[in-house]
């Protein structure tokens, strides 16, 4: 090559090394001089959305206050079921009873701290909702819509506590409406705090519209709106589609802003579904989150066994004017309470009409009775606290009976869905059922006289009442985990106002020996996951509900103590495979080389033999798109039945005479999908005990 071609190509190498070199100290000064300006509007938009934080004094308790609060604590036990407390806003002077002055906020958590109360993250809650330990005595604090006195006025009162809170986000107006709404700034502060854990309120069904012609008003999310230009209702299939994207758009904002997925959910206004659309609304929610949260319901729904049925829990909402002692009252009346002793010398523990503070037991006891309760009495006795009640005896004396027309009435299994009582007379003894509407489904003559004894033995399956140790009568409770409850008393003097009956003397106590064996689906014992560790599903009254973040999620039933289990049937209805990407399985014979798995999607059916990573395919057959499948699996010594719905699929799977239990397991191609579940489930014969 000649010396001029070389010579023009190191001169290029030159300027093109000299052009690199110019462009990157031009970059660099361009980083140099951008950076602090992007700093700097950072902090500005950072300063901008993070309101100034507000110090609330340290409340002031004397020695007097200080030892009553912690009297109260001390009749309780020391491991119960949380209570759920609803607050809204904090801030001072303010004229909104929902909005609570930050130092009242600070003088309850000095009392509920006094009492012996702790705070429980979401993580906690969820745990023991879904089968892990009772926690110590706790409180768990929620505050709805995501107000900015959460961060202005209440971090620093629970960092002074040392407790933990729980916001309930409504993602659509999260950084709207300045300074009423929170920022995402400061949600992300609290969240790195660890003080506080943000779940879900909707996105943006806050709001109340019109529900019918003549201008009635309910919740976006509870009703289908009325449209004034056609004068019906939106369809149903709009207001699902409706409701599915709020859902949808509201977990992509958690995600969005680096939160974790949200496992709790609050009813906006605490507004259930309406009717024709709770059934939706509820499976949608069950399948989304672990728990619902709402301040109103028909009976007792503590943070109790009973509730996780439907996986719906009742809060206690505070308000602007609920003193700390108030508070600490209705908390303590909320926390579980053994069935020991003489429930009448806890005359703060009993509730009237509505859940309404009696206001003492003289009413009951014949000490006195209010002219204005008219010609009935009745006192239920911690219905919140004795909503799990099970495995007891109540035995109470009536005095004073009237030889015509007064009565007195014990009831059992008060608050579920599972109400008995026995009716008393001067000569009659009658079983009823219920409270408000009494069905007589028993009578009997008793030896006339002023003084009778009943006892109520509420053991499981059944209530069994005796009426003066002789007559006796049995009565069957067919609503499982939804039929325990505690005690209620009622006297009626007739309609002529005639004189007024009394109990002299009631106790309980718990049974003894222990308290009738589980049955598979009646609660979350004995369920572990495919790691070992406890189900993420919740179980009761023959459903099982998986829950958590992941894309699969496996419940087996006791795979420690089944593996001799053989000629067994298991009977479950699959629901929720309403999109592509889902499927649910049902395992039998689990553990055992011919472990068998029925898996089902929408439109599938696939049959697998053999456990492991890797079972051989025994049928594999398209169906009829469904939402929801009836499963039968029948397993006997040489082969397990499989049929499904109505027999359509019948099949014969031979086996080698390997025993084993049962596993439910589902799948889900994403997390935002919702997660199918199993309802209906039962498992019988064979040896299984």
């Amino acid at each position: 090559m000649d010396r001029p071609v070389t010579r023009r190509r190191s001169r290029l190498t030159a300027r093109l090394r000299r052009g690199t070199l110019r462009g990157a100290l031009a970059a660099l000064t361009a980083l140099v001089l951008t950076v602090p300006f992007v700093v700097a509007w950072r902090v500005y938009v950072d300063q901008q959305n993070v309101t100034r934080q507000v110090s609330v004094p340290t409340a002031r308790v004397d020695a007097a206050t200080a030892a009553r609060w912690k009297a109260v604590g001390a009749g309780l036990p020391e491991r119960a079921a949380p209570v759920i407390l609803t607050y809204h806003d904090l801030k001072p002077h303010s004229r909104s009873r929902y909005i609570v002055d930050p130092a009242v906020f600070e003088r309850q958590l000095s009392a509920l701290q006094a009492a012996g109360y702790r705070t429980l993250t979401t993580a906690e809650f969820v745990d023991y909702l879904l089968g892990g330990p009772v926690p110590p005595r706790s409180v768990m604090l929620t505050f709805d819509d995501g107000t900015h006195g959460l961060w202005t006025y209440g971090d620093r009162v629970l960092a002074r506590h040392r407790m933990h809170a729980v916001s309930f986000l409504i993602t659509g107006r999260v950084s709207r409406h300045r300074p009423y709404y929170l920022s995402w700034q400061e949600i992300a502060r609290m969240a790195r705090s660890g003080r506080w854990d943000f779940e879900d309120h909707t996105h943006d069904l806050h709001s109340r519209t019109r529900i019918g012609p003549h201008g009635e008003l309910g919740s976006l999310l509870a009703h289908r709106r009325y449209l004034g230009s056609t004068g019906r209702l939106e369809s149903t299939d709009h207001y699902q589609r409706r409701v599915r994207a709020d859902f949808a758009s509201s977990l992509a904002a958690f995600e969005e802003h680096g939160l974790p997925r949200p496992s709790l959910f609050a009813y906006p206004f605490s507004e259930s579904a309406a009717p024709q659309q709770t059934s939706y609304v509820r499976d949608l929610i069950e399948r989304t989150f672990a728990a619902a949260l709402t301040d109103k319901t028909f009976s007792p729904e503590p943070a109790a066994r009973r509730s996780a049925v439907h996986q719906e829990y009742q809060r206690l909402e505070v308000f602007a004017d609920t003193t700390a002692d108030a508070l600490l009252a209705q908390v303590a009346a909320r926390t579980p309470v053994p069935p020991s002793g003489d429930p009448l010398r806890f005359p703060e523990r009993w509730t009237g009409i509505s859940w309404k503070p009696l206001g003492g037991t003289d009413a009951l006891t014949g000490k006195g009775v209010a002219a204005s309760a008219g010609n009935y009495v009745y006192g239920a006795y911690a219905p919140y606290g004795a909503a799990d009640w099970d495995h007891y005896s109540v035995t109470a004396d009536m005095a004073a009976l009237p030889a015509r027309g007064g009565s007195a009435t014990v009831f059992a299994r008060v608050g579920g869905d599972a109400t008995v009582g026995v009716r008393v007379s001067h000569g009659t003894a009658q079983v009823v059922s219920g409270r408000a509407h009494n069905r007589v489904l028993a009578e009997h003559a008793l030896t006339p006289g002023p003084a009778h004894e009943v006892r109520l033995t509420v053991d499981g399956a059944r209530t069994e009442a005796v009426v003066d140790g002789r007559h006796r009568f049995t009565v069957p409770n067919g609503s499982g985990v939804r039929g325990t409850g505690g005690i209620a008393l009622a006297l009626s003097r007739g309609d002529s106002g005639g004189s007024w009956p009394a109990f002299s003397r009631v106790e309980t106590a718990p049974l003894r020996g222990p308290a009738p064996a589980a049955r598979p689906f009646d609660g979350p014992a004995g369920w572990t996951d495919g790691d070992g560790h406890q189900a993420r599903a919740v179980i009761g009254a023959g459903g099982v509900q998986p829950v958590g973040p992941r894309g699969w999620n496996l419940a087996a039933y006791r795979p420690g103590g089944t593996t001799h289990w053989s000629g067994y049937t298991l009977h479950t209805r699959l629901t929720g495979l309403s999109q592509e990407g889902l499927h649910s399985s049902v395992v039998v014979r689990r553990g055992a080389p011919d472990q068998l798995t029925v898996r089902l999607s929408r439109g599938w059916i696939t049959l697998l033999s053999g456990p492991g990573a890797h079972p051989r395919t025994v049928l594999s057959r398209k169906l009829p798109e469904a939402t929801e499948r009836d499963v039968r699996v029948t397993v006997g010594a040489r082969s397990s039945d499989v049929t499904v719905g109505d027999g359509s699929v019948r099949v014969s799977v031979p086996a080698a005479g390997g025993t084993g239990g049962f596993a439910l397991g589902v799948y889900r191609q994403s997390p935002a999908q919702p997660w199918p579940g199993f309802e209906g489930c039962t498992v019988g014969g064979g040896r299984t005990a």
